[in-house]
């Protein structure tokens, strides 16, 4: 259901803009000083910088720009979700992923007019960056591989408890028939004509087919006809 897929995305989202939070605290306070803390030699390093723009230091300054980007991609991941009943969760991580960014680094903006950038790719000519534009890359990945591969009509969160009850529902349609199909039937000829020692018995309980029951009655009948009167 609809409820199901928000509650997820929102779940995820809020979980990605508390680690984006807590993340650039830590780095403020601990590299504030200057200079780079190493953490995995030759690949990556943390030093701490400040973003007023985009990456590449692209856009400077344009941080009313930047809060309207955010707010329309928030509220075009909402008009998604709620355009289906179900979503897959390859689907919703992803957007959870894209929305708990644009968040994350939308708060900056708000509070500061710029971003806290601390991670520090060493391997490659890359500007830094943070948890924050991380979450926005990889769950922007996730979701157009879903579109890619994915499909909307593959089974989803929103759509498990529909199916469990879809599931229950026939178990119990069926099991119904079972038992009515296990009831004794009154049959005419077997309730008239009872077989020598109660041996046949009566209706589909008996588990004996209707169709032998009437070939022993009729087989009765002949052998009491031929017996001398």
């Amino acid at each position: 259901m609809r409820t199901v897929s928000l509650v997820v995305f929102a779940v995820g989202a809020c979980m990605v803009v508390v680690l984006d939070r807590v993340t650039k605290s830590l780095a403020e306070a601990a590299l504030s000083g200057g200079g780079a803390q190493p953490f995995l030699p030759g690949i990556i390093d943390f030093r701490l910088v400040y973003n007023t723009g985009a990456a590449w230091g692209m856009f400077e300054g344009a941080r009313a720009l930047f809060l309207v980007i955010a707010l329309v991609a928030l509220a075009a991941m909402l008009l998604y979700l709620l355009s289906a009943r179900r979503h897959a969760l390859l689907e919703l991580l992803g957007l959870a992923l894209v929305a708990g960014g644009a968040v994350g680094n939308a708060i900056d903006r708000a509070q500061s007019g710029r971003v806290v950038d601390f991670i520090h790719p060493l391997f490659v000519e890359f500007p830094l960056f943070n948890l924050a534009d991380s979450a926005i890359t990889v769950g922007a990945v996730l979701f157009v591989a879903y579109l890619l591969f994915g499909g909307r009509g593959a089974e989803g969160v929103g759509g498990a408890t529909g199916s469990m009850a879809g599931e229950q529902g026939e178990g119990q349609a069926g099991g119904s028939f079972a038992l009515s199909a296990m009831q004794p039937h009154n049959h005419p000829d077997a309730s008239h004509h009872p077989s020598e020692g109660g041996e046949l018995e009566t209706g589909i309980s008996s588990g004996i087919p209707l169709a032998r029951q009437g070939s022993a009655v009729e087989k009765q009948h002949e052998e009491q006809g031929d017996a001398p009167h």
